[in-house]
């Protein structure tokens, strides 16, 4: 590891100052032993309390992967296999694709377009929330309420649009895979998630504060509050204390955990499955999650509940996760036994970079220098890009062209990108914009992130 940890301290202050994270929690360990943590601002601003390596944060999207390693020892068990037709275990799931596996939905290629319901899941913490319309844009509405799963299936089975591939043909994000295997979860095992998930793993890692309902966070201390940033974010975040809950729908975002709590997580994958002796799942378990199975338009790759790539020649694994007040990342690069943990109680902020900017630290790897592509196209080019893009999920993305480039109206965000090579766009962090087309070569969509947006304008 670079030996100049103190001017680490100072790019990870620096870069939560600029970023304006209220509190930030960060844990880097190798072959199971931290070598380096760092503990930036609060949990609480107003009373000034600190955040700690014992803060429970929300980690959103992290949670998946731990709904993907229940499949996992289920499968071990015999209680049912990632190659199971949905429809086996979900029967009055309609709004599915026949040939549809839970391999599928572990890696988000079930054809689904993106949806509501797992967001009418939220709806009664989104109308609570004084913040709500602000931080969520446009609330959906529904008759009856969505508690769980079987719920959220009856709003599935009415949407009125069409798979966007086969199964298997195209990586679309979904919370609504990772719900439906929460149920498939609790059908084969007989036990509620939470009890499956406290049985299977909290228990065994020695978890102890890690929990998904929001009720139960009043049984402890030191848990952070809620910030969000005001719209033009050029004023300090400022506490927006209501936490968004789904229902009774966990396995897609709703578990809250500290940095210590995940580091133990982590170990799962870094040492095969064992931990403290005891064997979580196979070796061969731990190998099917991090193995690629799809790539994303963007250039992604996608295992199960885990992004799978490299980062400066090194094979990394790793997942982040956002929404309201959470940003988190975790890390992983295997045969350099290197574990790494941020977590931050503010939606909106590069949790990665702040873990990658440890990694390189600790293999003594250079910052990457992002190169221009000679690709240009010429402003009556980039005019077929120019449009309104959204899905049903509420997101949306207004494109227009601009010399040799596209600017990207986000929500509350605009950003520039620039021509890579044939519908392919460079962020100014290097990531990748993907446009779709049909076979007459017109646009139909936008590939940003990890979601896929039908053109509509």
């Amino acid at each position: 590891m670079n030996k100049n940890v103190a001017e680490l301290d100072k790019n990870l202050i620096e870069m939560c100052k600029k970023a304006k994270i209220p509190g930030m929690a960060l844990i880097a360990a190798k072959n199971g032993e931290v070598i380096y943590e760092n503990y930036v601002g609060y949990r609480n601003k107003a009373a000034q309390l600190p955040v700690t390596g014992d803060t429970i944060f929300g980690v959103a999207s992290l949670t998946k992967s731990f709904t993907a390693l229940a499949i996992m020892i289920l499968e071990e068990e015999g209680k049912l296999s990632v190659q199971d037709n949905v429809i086996k275990w979900l029967p009055q799931l309609t709004f599915i694709q026949p040939k549809t596996t839970i391999h599928h939905l572990l890696t988000h290629t079930a054809g689904y377009p993106g949806m509501a319901s797992f967001h009418l899941a939220r709806l009664e913490s989104l109308t609570r929330d004084p913040d709500g319309r602000y931080l969520f844009g446009k609330i959906p509405t529904t008759n009856g309420a969505v508690k769980g799963v079987p719920d959220m299936m009856e709003k599935m089975n009415e949407f009125d649009e069409d798979f966007i591939g086969a199964p298997g043909e195209l990586f679309n994000y979904s919370n609504e895979c990772y719900a439906l295997l929460q149920e498939i979860v609790e059908r084969a095992s007989g036990e509620s998630f939470e009890e499956l998930m406290k049985r299977m793993i909290f228990e065994p890692l020695e978890m102890d504060r890690s929990i998904f309902k929001v009720a139960d966070l009043r049984t402890f201390s030191d848990v952070t509050q809620l910030y969000a940033f005001t719209k033009d974010k050029k004023k300090d975040a400022y506490h927006s204390p209501t936490w968004w809950e789904s229902g009774n729908i966990y396995g897609a975002g709703a578990l809250k955990t500290s940095a210590k709590d995940m580091m133990k997580y982590l170990e799962v994958f870094r040492n095969d499955g064992n931990v403290n002796g005891k064997q979580i799942v196979s070796k061969k378990g731990i190998d099917k999650m991090l193995t690629a199975y799809c790539t994303t338009p963007n250039e992604n790759q996608y295992g199960y509940g885990m992004m799978i790539g490299k980062y400066k020649g090194v094979d990394v694994v790793g997942h982040g996760g956002g929404v309201k007040g959470v940003s988190s990342y975790m890390l992983l690069a295997k045969k350099e036994g290197i574990t790494i943990t941020v977590l931050t109680n503010i939606a909106e902020v590069a949790a990665e970079n702040l873990a990658l900017t440890v990694f390189r630290y600790i293999l003594d790897l250079e910052e990457p220098k992002l190169g221009q592509s000679a690709y240009q196209l010429s402003t009556e080019e980039l005019t077929k890009y120019s449009g309104i893009y959204q899905s049903h999920e509420g997101q949306k993305i207004e494109v227009r062209e601009k010399e040799n480039g596209l600017v990207l109206h986000i929500q509350h965000n605009t950003v520039t990108v620039a021509p890579y090579q044939e519908n392919l766009f460079q962020l100014p962090d290097g990531k990748k914009v993907a446009f779709l087309t049909d076979g007459q070569g017109n646009i139909t969509g936008i590939f940003r992130g990890m979601r896929y947006l039908q053109k509509c304008t």
